[in-house]
């Protein structure tokens, strides 16, 4: 009968340490979230950071299963924990009132088929474990075979141990999702952290120009008319290009009968009225910059004027696809008669992408 040798219960000692206490930390790492049926990732920018840090700070704690990882600085919190699956809608929307979302990554797989790799694994490894163990115990062996032997049993032990706790990890882990988690202020991280959202999103915009003091024989009291509009950032950031024409026409050679208008415009959201998150209502500040060909009556009478309007909008609807909003601002041209023209400029637009 085969006895183990000091050397070899030493062996075995530390491969019962091993698939004792290492293993189960090492299946939560964060280097096994492929043992999860679902993974996601959130980073969500935030402008009042400390409310929102204690607000995921209480959920992770009511509902987490376990968690993997907790860091906090001044400006930023990253958590890794693992969240039951139907808890994931909770989650987003608790991250979704907090803040602007910039990225939301769910992926699932099935784990069936890996689980029938581990166990086929599990098989064969036992198979040659017992094969090991009977050679060992057949007979006198050299000294240089028993040791052969010895660390050939010691290393299919602990694969052995390792394939049966990754099968166990795998099995606790159903029903449940890894959740790797990055909230930071908006405040501290200006530019370096917030991404750039382009679109295609061409659209038709109307214009109507009241100005405060219109010449009788120079210009009409209001013009207006229609623009094309293409917004190519959700910022929202876009160019206009369009003809004013005069509610009230003139005939005399100096009576401004056309105004063609080119500008390139930012939209702003407020940060304490929802940043444009939500689908009605959604306010902002705005700034056009460009400027116009002023047409008179006389043919070869035409300018060039630069100008720049500073307005505040409202969406009216905003999805995904669609965008209808107004707005009102103050056009200003910016030339030594701007007296003349400078009044206020009501638009609404109609945008979809394309």
């Amino acid at each position: 009968m085969y006895s183990l040798t000091p050397f070899a219960i030493r062996r075995w000692a530390a491969t019962l340490l091993l698939s004792g206490s290492l293993l189960p930390a090492l299946a939560q790492s964060g280097h096994d979230q492929e043992l999860f049926e679902t993974q996601k990732r959130l980073t969500v920018g935030v402008t009042k950071f400390a409310e929102a840090r204690t607000a995921l700070k209480a959920f992770i704690g009511r509902r987490a299963v376990w968690v993997q990882k907790q860091e906090e600085t001044p400006d930023q919190l990253t958590a890794e924990f693992a969240l039951p699956t139907p808890a994931l809608g909770s989650l987003d929307s608790l991250t979704a009132g907090l803040g602007y979302v910039l990225e939301n990554n769910l992926n699932a797989q099935n784990l069936t088929s890996r689980l029938q790799e581990l166990s086929a694994e599990e098989e064969v490894t036992a198979a040659q474990l017992a094969r090991v163990e009977k050679e060992l115990q057949a007979g006198r062996l050299s000294e240089v075979d028993r040791q052969r032997l010895e660390a050939e049993l010691e290393r299919q032990s602990s694969s052995l141990s390792r394939l049966r706790q990754r099968q166990q990890t795998i099995k606790s882990h159903a029903g449940q999702a890894y959740v790797t988690l990055r909230l930071y202020d908006e405040v501290s991280f200006p530019t370096g952290n917030r991404k750039v959202s382009f679109v295609n999103m061409p659209g038709v915009e109307y214009s109507y120009l009241r100005l405060d003091n219109p010449k009788p024989g120079l210009t009409s009291r209001a013009y207006q008319g229609y623009a094309i509009k293409y917004m190519f950032t959700r910022g929202k950031s876009y160019f206009n290009l369009g003809v004013y024409k005069p509610l009230v026409k003139g005939e005399e050679p100096d009576f401004v009968n056309e105004l063609f208008v080119i500008n390139f415009g930012q939209d702003f959201y407020p940060r304490n009225f929802g940043r444009g998150r939500r689908k009605f209502l959604n306010l902002y500040t705005s700034y056009q910059l460009g400027g116009f060909i002023l047409n008179r009556n006389a043919e070869e009478s035409n300018e060039f004027i630069p100008n720049l309007n500073l307005g505040l909008g409202l969406e009216l609807i905003k999805t995904r696809h669609i965008l209808l909003d107004t707005k009102a601002s103050y056009f200003v041209p910016l030339y030594e008669h701007s007296r003349d023209l400078r009044g206020i400029l009501g638009q609404a637009s109609f945008n979809f992408v394309f």
